[in-house]
């Protein structure tokens, strides 16, 4: 099984890390990343890229986002991505959104389970361990 990955995150260092741990840490995966909100949104929204660039489902695509970026935060993806969810059913089915971000505080962690299609809360720095654990709690 194929498992897609997503890295939607500003820093440079972390997509290099993270990427470096989902090509180590899942066998078989799929990885993608944007380093701003708009740019994976618009990714999500056209079905044709989404699919050559994302994958489709299934099993669903695994979208590690983080919180603190500019133009648009974590938070504003996660709005936006609620209208888009709301108008596409292979989207609301196709994705497990993590959020993934170096903070621990907990009204940030509120805020993101707030949206019902955020699984899971991951402080960074991402290591095969969580990854795996991800991976097991959310795909099998």
């Amino acid at each position: 099984m194929t498992i897609s990955v997503v890295l939607v995150d500003d820093d440079e260092i972390d997509r290099y890390i993270t990427r470096r741990i989902v090509q180590a840490g899942v066998e078989d995966s799929r990885f993608a990343e944007y380093e701003a909100g708009d740019a994976f949104l618009e990714a999500i929204a056209d079905p044709v890229t989404r699919e050559r660039d994302i994958g489709v489902a299934p099993p669903p695509v695994l979208i590690l986002l983080d919180i603190n970026m500019p133009r648009m935060t974590g938070f504003d993806v996660l709005e936006s991505m609620k209208e888009h969810l709301e108008r596409d059913e292979s989207l609301r089915t196709g994705v497990k959104v993590m959020m993934f971000s170096s903070s621990e505080n907990a009204k940030d962690r509120e805020t993101a389970f707030s949206y019902d299609f955020v699984k899971d809360y991951i402080v960074k720095p991402l290591t095969k361990q969580k990854l795996q654990a991800l991976v097991k709690r959310h795909y099998s």
